[in-house]
């Protein structure tokens, strides 16, 4: 025979709907089980409790049998059908075999019999609270675990970003070197410019605004998701992704032509990307790294983009080793999608 404070132990942080079509023992019983849980609403019949139900999450459910409009059996197996492992306690003056049998088919957890005594109640209680105190605590912790999951995945994408940028950036350079040394030193041609250190800001002062920064790091934090998700790639997820690239496209035009190249670049890919469709699935599906990668550091640039640009002006006379590596991680993306390009075992980053 279990107490009330043993009782209380597992009932205090649950939730109870109570259905009763008589309103003195609905009352009473009431009166008996609100100091031993969190809350219990009261329904005054089948179709009562199974609104409420569907407005409120329930730990328990106890409801008598015989009702008007929709009896506790009905009743029940209507909560079943929404909430398999709902907890459901029947209250019956019947103690025969085809009503326990009926209850025992519609997924009832245990039974009380009229008259209701107070320990019988509790003896009854007890076993289904605790049981539910432990399916609740169960399920904390996978959420605990799952959100645990989530974030060591997410660090471990962001670690892998940073990563990708740092090998691609670095390969750029290498490119970028190896064709300044074939120019003459004394030409001042665009590499060169592109080693230059910035010179003063022009007279304008062009700045990304708030809403373009906030769509532009959205898109881009998105996009390498969605191509880094897995080894396939939904036709939704790629129009998605040219969708994007469109869009900002558009915005940096509205910068014209401090950043036309960058625009250029975007519109072009965008377009590469919508021809191609059925080659770029494919090409993640064979060689997701190696697309991802151009991505993460394309990405990179432009949450740099705006980090600068919000508050320092794009309108700077030498602004070509800024704009530069982007369009050529753009370019390099083209390049990789091109049908014309390498078989898939065969492609080369640089």
């Amino acid at each position: 025979m279990y107490k009330v404070k043993e009782l209380n132990k597992y009932s205090k942080t649950l939730n109870v709907l109570y259905v009763e079509d008589d309103e003195f023992l609905r009352a009473n019983l009431h009166a008996l089980l609100s100091p031993l849980f969190a809350s219990v609403d009261l329904a005054e019949d089948g179709i009562d409790g199974l609104e409420k139900y569907n407005n409120y999450q329930y730990d328990l459910v106890i409801t008598d049998i015989n009702m008007p409009n929709m009896n506790g059996i009905e009743m029940t197996e209507e909560i079943r059908t929404i909430n398999p492992e709902q907890k459901i306690i029947s209250v019956s003056a019947h103690n025969e075999g085809d009503i326990l049998i009926n209850l025992i088919r519609a997924g009832v957890n245990s039974f009380i019999l009229k008259p209701i005594i107070q320990h019988e109640i509790i003896n009854t209680l007890y076993p289904v609270c605790r049981d539910i105190c432990t399916q609740n605590m169960n399920i904390e912790l996978l959420n605990t675990l799952q959100e645990d999951k989530e974030r060591l995945q997410l660090q471990n994408r962001e670690l892998k970003a940073q990563a990708n940028t740092i090998e691609t950036k670095h390969t750029q350079l290498g490119v970028l070197l190896e064709k300044k040394e074939h120019l003459s030193a004394d030409t001042d041609t665009d590499t060169e410019k592109y080693f230059k250190k910035d010179d003063d800001e022009g007279v304008e002062n062009v700045l990304l605004l708030n809403d373009h920064c906030a769509d532009l790091i959205e898109m881009f934090d998105e996009i390498p998701e969605l191509i880094g998700a897995s080894n396939t790639i939904s036709k939704d997820d790629i129009l998605l992704i040219a969708e994007y690239l469109r869009k900002s496209a558009n915005i940096f035009a509205h910068y014209a032509p401090y950043v036309d190249i960058i625009s250029d670049s975007f519109i072009k890919l965008s377009l590469e990307i919508r021809e191609n469709s059925e080659y770029f699935e494919e090409l993640v599906e064979h060689n997701s790294e190696s697309v991802l990668m151009l991505f993460d550091a394309i990405s990179s640039d432009i949450e740099r983009y705006v980090e600068r640009f919000q508050v320092e002006s794009l309108a700077m006379k030498n602004a070509h080793h800024i704009h530069r590596p982007t369009a050529l991680s753009i370019q390099q993306i083209i390049d990789l999608i091109s049908p014309s390009q390498a078989e898939y075992g065969e492609i080369e980053l640089f």
